[in-house]
């Protein structure tokens, strides 16, 4: 029996999280179960995080009270050694957002995102990102600066 997988999916827009949850939920019999938690905001998705340890995080960078770049910023201090190790490892994060210059894109990346999908996307593409990070599991590997 595979283990279950957590995801949480962040954006202020009802309609895109219900969209991407359904994308990715028809992803379970191919990656095995996953559940996934919505929010709507950055504080929220930070409650989400700490409650549920996902693998996954796919944030919209507009969020409302922490933006998803702040977040991102927050969950990746654990691996540059600023502080103290969780009992449990940062999750992988993809950056979902209608943020479209290449300077938001580098913003991203450089901060440490798995994947950058600017709004709107194609279906297969999100599923695509968020294969590739589930399948490498923690072999995932941020998205290289060198694709700019």
């Amino acid at each position: 029996m595979s283990e279950t997988r957590h995801l949480v999916i962040a954006d202020p827009d009802p309609r895109e999280r219900e969209r991407a949850a359904a994308l990715i939920e028809a992803m379970a019999p191919e990656l095995g179960e996953i559940v996934v938690h919505a929010a709507s905001d950055g504080r929220e998705a930070l409650v989400l995080i700490e409650a549920h340890h996902p693998a996954l995080v796919v944030c919209e960078v507009l969020l409302a009270g922490i933006s998803g770049l702040a977040l991102l910023r927050r969950l990746r201090r654990v691996r540059t050694g600023t502080t103290p190790a969780p009992r449990h490892p940062p999750p992988h994060f993809i950056l979902v957002t209608s943020m479209a210059r290449e300077s938001d894109r580098y913003w991203g990346l450089r901060n440490g995102a798995h994947g950058y999908v600017m709004k709107p996307y194609e279906d297969d593409l999100l599923q695509a990102r968020v294969r590739e990070v589930l399948v490498a599991g923690d072999d995932a590997l941020p998205e290289k600066l060198a694709a700019l």
